[in-house]
Order: C-alpha cells, then sequence, then structure tokens
C-alpha cells in the first residue's frame, strides 16, 4: 500500500495548532454551559448563563466563531470563554458552524453557500437568545478564533444593526469569500483585527484582512499582541467594552410602509442612547423634528437623508444615508461624524 505524500507544512500543522492554540481557562463556574437547538436552523449552539443574572435589567451578548476543526470547535471556544462571562457578567453562546475551515481550503461557491447557512445559524440562536432573555439591543458582539473569521466577516459585516462590534482573533483571511460585503460596509461599525507578532499560520492573513478593510473604508481597529496562534478572549472583552466608553452607536434604518405605495418610507433608529433632538433632512427640501418620520418621495431617484441629533451629553451626531427610493435590496451606505456642539 503506497503512503499518502504531505508537504511540510501539513507535516508542522499539529505542532504549529499544539504549541500555539488558545490556553483555555479555568472552566469551573457555577453554572452549567447548556447545549441548545435552534428550531428554525436545527443548528446546535451552547450558551452560559452567568449566575448572577437577572431579566431586570438587559444584559451583554457575545456570540462566538470557532475555528477549524479537529483543532478548534464550539465547546473549546466556550471552556475558554465561560469564566471571563462569569467575572465580566455577560451572557456568551457558541454556535455550531460548517463553513469556519481553512483546511482544505474550499472552493468560493461552496465557502459563501456555507457563510450563508452559517449566517442563518449565528443570526437564529441571536434571536432565540433575545427571545429567553433580558439582552441589550446595543450590546450584542461577535467574535471569531482563526477559521471562524470567515463567519465573522460575513455575518457581521452584513448585519451592523445586530452587532455593536467584531472582533477577529488571529483570523485567516480570503477576500474572494466576501463578494457579497464588498462595498456594503458600514463605515461606523467597529471591526478590531487581533493578530501574533510570531503567528506563522494566520499572520499573513491579518496583514491582507487590514489591507482589505481599509480599501473598505471600515472603522477598523487592530491589535497585535505577542506570541504565536492562539485565542485572546481578554483583549477581546476588553475592545468590547472599549467600545461601549468610547463609540456611541446610532444607526438609521429605511422601511418601506407600504408594497402599493413604493414612494413612501419609514425611518427609525437604533443606538445606545437616546437622542434629545432630531433633524431629518429628507434630500428634496423637506425636514422633520420627530424621532421616527413617516416620509412619501415626489418620484423615484436617489436622495441623501441627513439626521442631526443631539446626545444626553450635548455632543452632536451627524448621520448621512444614502438612498435609492423605491427601496432596494441592497442596504443603504450609512456615514456618521461626530462634532463638539457649538
Amino acid at each position: 500500500m503506497t503512503l499518502p505524500r504531505f508537504s511540510p507544512l501539513l507535516a508542522a500543522l499539529p505542532l504549529l495548532f499544539c504549541v500555539g492554540c488558545p490556553q483555555y481557562r479555568d472552566a469551573t463556574v457555577p453554572n452549567e454551559i447548556e447545549r441548545r437547538v435552534e428550531p428554525q436552523t436545527n443548528a446546535d449552539y451552547l450558551l452560559y448563563v452567568p449566575s448572577n443574572y437577572n431579566g431586570r435589567h438587559p444584559w451583554p451578548l457575545i456570540i462566538l466563531c470557532h475555528g477549524t476543526r479537529p483543532w478548534d470547535n464550539a465547546d473549546r471556544q466556550m471552556l475558554d470563554w465561560v469564566k471571563l462571562a462569569e467575572e465580566k457578567g455577560f451572557l456568551v453562546t457558541a454556535v455550531e458552524l460548517s463553513g469556519t475551515s481553512a483546511i482544505p481550503k474550499r472552493a468560493v461557491d461552496d465557502q459563501i453557500a456555507r457563510q450563508i447557512d452559517d449566517e442563518r445559524r449565528i443570526l437564529g440562536a441571536v434571536r432565540q437568545i433575545r427571545g429567553a432573555y433580558s439582552i441589550s439591543d446595543d450590546r450584542i458582539f461577535l467574535t471569531g478564533w482563526s477559521a471562524g473569521s470567515f463567519a465573522v466577516l460575513h455575518t457581521g459585516l452584513r448585519h451592523p444593526e445586530v452587532f455593536r462590534a467584531i472582533a477577529l482573533q488571529q483570523g485567516n483571511f480570503d477576500s474572494a469569500y466576501l463578494a457579497e460585503v464588498a462595498g456594503r460596509i458600514d463605515p461606523h461599525q467597529p471591526v478590531c483585527v487581533i493578530y501574533g507578532s510570531i503567528d506563522m499560520l494566520t499572520g499573513a492573513d491579518a496583514k491582507k484582512c487590514v489591507a482589505w478593510l481599509e480599501k473598505q473604508k471600515a472603522n477598523l481597529h487592530r491589535l497585535e499582541l505577542s506570541g504565536g496562534h492562539r485565542g485572546h478572549p481578554e483583549p477581546t472583552q476588553e475592545f468590547f467594552d472599549k467600545v461601549l466608553r468610547r463609540e456611541p452607536w446610532l444607526h438609521i434604518r429605511a422601511l418601506g410602509v407600504d408594497d402599493t405605495d413604493p414612494l413612501t418610507v419609514h425611518f427609525k433608529t437604533r443606538g445606545s442612547f437616546v437622542p434629545n433632538r432630531f433633524k431629518w433632512q429628507f434630500g428634496d427640501g423637506q425636514e422633520s423634528p420627530v424621532s421616527q418620520p413617516v416620509h412619501r418621495f415626489d418620484r423615484p431617484g436617489t436622495y441623501q437623508v441627513t439626521l442631526d441629533a443631539l446626545t444626553p451629553k450635548k455632543r452632536k451626531v451627524k448621520r448621512n444615508l444614502d438612498l435609492t427610493v423605491p427601496l432596494q435590496d441592497t442596504p443603504a451606505l450609512e456615514r456618521t461624524t461626530w462634532t463638539d456642539p457649538k
């Protein structure tokens, strides 16, 4: 019998993974890690709820995307995060995914199909957890380790209205897998790329990812840590906490009102604060001071809708929405700038 021949890189992979894989924390926590099934997708996911949880106030939720099996899986990611969730006070979940593998490298169409399936799984788990627990709408975060970055970039960048910020922990990257994301990134959503100083497995991918995000004009944060290929729960959680403290969130949504009247649009906002003042300008000479205006455009076309809002701390936020009427399937692009009050 002839034995298969392997490249030196493949032969070295087990050693590289063992030397540099995540250092799993002490997973001794008061509550159990629960395994659940999301009924619409029939996908398994793991959930940990801190022992001091109560439904009287909204809680943060962090979603984990595991890397390549057998070196990583949802169970291992939970072991890496549950002690931190208990200590810092957030719910954490890890979804069983199908498109988070770097070995072997998949064809583009196959990978994108898996990412679409993983998006349904992630959003389904988030939907079920939000229905069962008190979750803060503006404190839902998505992170992935290694090949889990495929799911984070696809799902997280496509849904800035769900995920306040996303983080890649020494992730794999291929721009060909992001054809449905390129050109549609919300430049206000914080994206953190975490990479190791001597990571031989994904260090080059991290640099490619940074360059691609810069080209897409993303709200890019990067963090270089000493060491090789390993997960970084604490720096990731600290990044999410930094976002909460320093980057207020305001997101515009433009929704159709009636299929029989495609020129009428309902505008809504979701944010980490309740604005004290609203000034909407619809790009056709009309304005509105209300929080959720319904506006009818006289004719089809492209309009720049502007919202000027004032935070409780008297800071001004200006949000611009490039809107095509009637509404298209492609989400409108948003741009945000912060200015000091006059």
